[in-house]
């Protein structure tokens, strides 16, 4: 995809509020990952007209903009337009979020500015094994004793390099953090802790490794930080310079050893232990289940936050059966769908992008621009891939198919890091899983997706009724649930809304606390929580009304009910009433989504195009 790289950056960023509101920016693979002062001036909208950006994603306190392939020409010009720190994050970025979603976004932001060296520390484990498969280097030699370490450095020294990406994160001393991450690497302790009985100061010490350890780490580096601020208050001035890192290394040694190290080394077999049990007990549905799930789990950034999970496993069995396999059904999967959508469709246009996505996520495991692009836009494609990516997982587990080494994003190269063990058996398995990621999705899309056929294409077609012209399809009409401001879906600060994945629709911001039937039909759905209510209209056209985002957290005070599941309503019935204000006191938005989720069923859906409408005000118009 040929664009303006310095041109699409000047207007990203200017449209997230220019250098004075970027606390931070980085990038991965596909996405730029601006950490923003005010995250509520940028209008995603308006960003994913830019040319060259495909997505935008709010997730673990980022705002993610999602380029593809093209990411680091898009961020080295932005780089050249002002003065940016390659933060990440931290605790306190944007609108608050859920504790599983601020931990994985931490996880992932540590993790993250990593992949380059880990990737290409893995590529070269590729390689390394290529070269002994076929007998092209000597085991024993020299040359393999040097591609073997320069393999190994990233994985054996990576709680250093963690080190310094998380106190970058959480704005403490990085120096500090990697000396005492180095610490608990050091040949002559682990020698020591090998030999057992260890004691410091009388306290005892438990024997672990902590080379290529991840949880230590993730657990040590937040603690050092009140350390710092510990030391840093109780050091006169004129000391201060020398006398405050020494307290904190001198603090972090007995605190990492004693306490938090064997903590997370205990944690780390444990998550190996259940890794292993997992996978041996019933691995084939834990496979299936993620490879069918990932695309979903990628949308969201966490596919970052497994990244220990696959490093672990590396470390403790020497394999990983989890994050690689599954990424590497899911990521097939993503490519065939899209090069059936390209061979369906006639539009240049389209057969030009599904084509270059398609052959970006089979090649490279790049697939940002296939979903954003093609399988989430076009919504069959992306059922199709689920499906084939599914079964591919399945076969994958049943076959207990591994990675024996870490590469780039999962792809059809990653069949060579599926060589070892005894043979070719495992990546002979690995190429059944790709046979089947492929031609399942492929197959599956060619049945299900039916190409828009162009306004210009239909004018052609000739008028066989001219002289009583009867409308072909239904028009229904769903009416306003509410009073308010109307907002573009895609606008709404919540991925999964934004995102279409629940429906399409609108959001509107509610003037007052009622909500009515759009539509004559019956309650289908109502929640534990009173904050969200289903209805299917006599039309069958299914509608999700969901009031305020995470609205869940009250557990239903402010709201009151005036329905049931299965009750019949009248177009303008009272549905529920909600508090506003104690929506608003708990810190939470009251943008509320109107979505119809059966789609698929009607041919489009047109949403009103007034800025506010009343409840009753004709929202939607379905075809």
């Amino acid at each position: 995809m040929a664009f303006d790289y310095a041109k699409t950056a000047r207007t990203v960023l200017e449209k997230v509020g220019g250098e004075k509101n970027v606390a931070g920016l980085t990038h991965c693979i596909t996405r730029l990952r601006f950490v923003l002062k005010d995250s509520s001036i940028p209008k995603d909208s308006e960003i994913e007209k830019v040319p060259g950006v495909i997505r935008v994603v709010r997730q673990g306190g980022q705002y993610q903009v999602v380029i593809g392939n093209e990411v680091s020409n898009v961020y080295n010009e932005l780089v050249k337009l002002g003065h940016f720190e390659e933060t990440t994050g931290s605790k306190n970025d944007g609108p608050k979020e859920n504790l599983f979603s601020r931990l994985s976004g931490f996880v992932a932001g540590c993790m993250t500015p990593l992949l380059p060296a880990m990737l290409g520390c893995g590529m070269i484990k590729v390689v390394l094994t290529l070269l002994t498969t076929f007998n092209l280097v000597d085991t024993t030699g020299s040359t393999y004793v040097i591609l073997n370490a320069a393999g190994d450095a990233f994985f054996y020294f990576m709680p250093i390099l963690l080190a310094m990406t998380t106190a970058k994160r959480l704005g403490s001393n990085i120096y500090l953090a990697m000396v005492v991450a180095a610490f608990l690497i050091h040949p002559n302790l682990n020698t020591l802790l090998a030999a057992g009985n260890t004691t410091y100061f009388g306290l005892p010490v438990t024997s672990a490794t902590y080379s290529s350890s991840v949880l230590p780490v993730l657990l040590m580096v937040p603690l050092m930080g009140y350390i710092e601020r510990f030391a840093d208050k109780i050091c006169p001035s004129l000391v201060k310079v020398f006398l405050k890192p020494l307290i904190v290394i001198f603090i972090s040694i007995p605190v990492a050893l004693v306490i938090v190290g064997p903590i997370g080394s205990i944690l780390g077999n444990y998550l190996a232990s259940g890794i292993n049990l997992l996978y041996s007990k019933a691995g084939w549905l834990a496979i299936m289940v993620l490879s069918a799930a990932m695309p979903f789990i990628v949308m969201t950034g966490m596919h970052y936050a497994l990244l220990p999970i696959s490093t672990i496993s590396l470390a403790s069995f020497g394999f990983d059966a989890i994050l690689i396999v599954t990424m590497f059904c899911s990521n097939l999967a993503q490519g065939a769908a899209s090069l059936a959508v390209a061979i369906r469709n006639k539009d240049k246009d389209v057969k030009s992008t599904a084509s270059a996505a398609g052959i970006s996520a089979i090649v490279a495991g790049v697939t940002e621009p296939a979903m954003y692009g093609v399988t989430l836009k076009y919504k069959t494609p992306m059922i199709a891939s689920v499906i084939g990516a599914g079964i591919a997982g399945l076969y994958a587990g049943i076959t207990h198919l591994v990675a024996y080494s870490m590469g780039g994003s999962p792809s059809s190269l990653s069949l060579i890091q599926m060589i070892g063990g005894e043979g070719f058996g495992n990546m002979i398995n690995g190429v059944i899983a790709l046979i089947i990621a492929l031609v399942v999705s492929f197959v599956l899309t060619l049945i299900l997706y039916k190409p828009e056929i162009k306004e210009e294409e239909s004018a052609s077609i000739p008028d066989s009724s001219a002289e009583e012209k009867k409308p072909l399809v239904e028009t229904i009409e769903l009416s306003s649930p509410l009073t308010g401001n109307v907002i573009p879906l895609a606008d709404v600060e919540d991925a999964v809304f934004a995102g279409g994945v629940l429906g399409e629709g609108l959001a509107i911001l509610p003037e007052e606390g009622k909500v009515y039937a759009p539509a004559d039909g019956i309650i289908s759905a109502v929640t534990d929580t009173r904050h969200a209510v289903g209805m299917t209209t006599d039309q069958g056209v299914e509608v999700l009304i969901h009031v305020g985002l995470d609205t869940v957290q009250l557990g239903g005070k402010g709201f009151t009910l005036h329905c049931k599941t299965g009750d019949k309503v009248k177009k303008g019935s009272l549905l529920l009433e909600f508090d506003m204000k104690i929506i608003k006191e708990a810190g939470l938005s009251l943008t509320t989504p109107v979505l119809v989720s059966n789609m698929m069923n009607f041919i489009s859906l047109k949403p009103s195009e007034e800025k506010q409408v009343k409840a009753g005000d004709t929202l939607l118009t379905i075809v």
